[in-house]
């Protein structure tokens, strides 16, 4: 901010006063810049001394021209730069690794994956397989029940065949035996006899 006409300050670097005009306060405002807090010969006086360049790591002071680290400090960022260096090419060695091995797993997750995979699809054929033979156990099974009257029937008919052979081997047997009782009681004169009797009736 602007005052109405010149203003002393107090150089901090000799703390003897000096006058900043209207017209540098001007100035100032102009570019921007605040108030000085050095005279105008401690400005003078820094200006014309030579300018040092100073290790930014310690503080050492250092030639022109040199770098911003004194030998030292030049020797143990090199130091540190390598170490750093070293570590990141391990940590990087360790992720290639940990990659290798996730792409080793990877495949053999795939693999693992395909063979059951290959399982499934194996046990789907034999479903499919197991399907159709109860759908054929199931036909069969319809078709049977289709045909037990069928086969009712043909039971009956073989049971009564079964029993009309019984009686008539029954009877067969009762003649064998009353044959067999008549030629024993019948002498073999009275069968010859018989016979011829049957004979002339016939030729009669």
């Amino acid at each position: 901010m602007l005052k109405d006409g010149d203003i002393n300050l107090t150089c901090r670097q000799c703390g003897r006063e000096f006058v900043f005009t209207k017209a540098e306060q001007e100035f100032y405002e102009l570019k921007g810049f605040t108030s000085p807090s050095r005279c105008q010969e401690c400005r003078s006086t820094k200006q014309n001394q030579p300018h040092h360049l100073v290790c930014s790591q310690c503080g050492t002071e250092l030639e022109k021209g040199a770098s911003i680290y004194c030998t030292a400090c030049l020797a143990s960022a090199h130091l540190e730069f390598e170490l750093k260096t070293k570590q990141s090419q391990k940590a990087a060695s360790a992720a290639h690794t940990k990659l290798l091995a996730s792409e080793s797993q990877k495949a053999e997750l795939a693999e693992s994956l395909r063979q059951k995979g290959q399982l499934v699809a194996e046990m789907e054929l034999k479903v499919n397989s197991l399907n159709q033979d109860l759908d054929k156990a199931h036909q069969f099974q319809a078709t049977l029940g289709s045909l037990q009257p069928a086969l009712n029937e043909i039971e009956q008919r073989l049971e009564a065949l079964e029993h009309a052979q019984n009686k008539i081997n029954e009877r067969m047997l009762q003649v064998v035996e009353r044959m067999h009782e008549m030629y024993e009681n019948t002498g073999l004169l009275e069968i010859i006899k018989r016979s011829l009797r049957h004979s002339q009736g016939q030729g009669t």
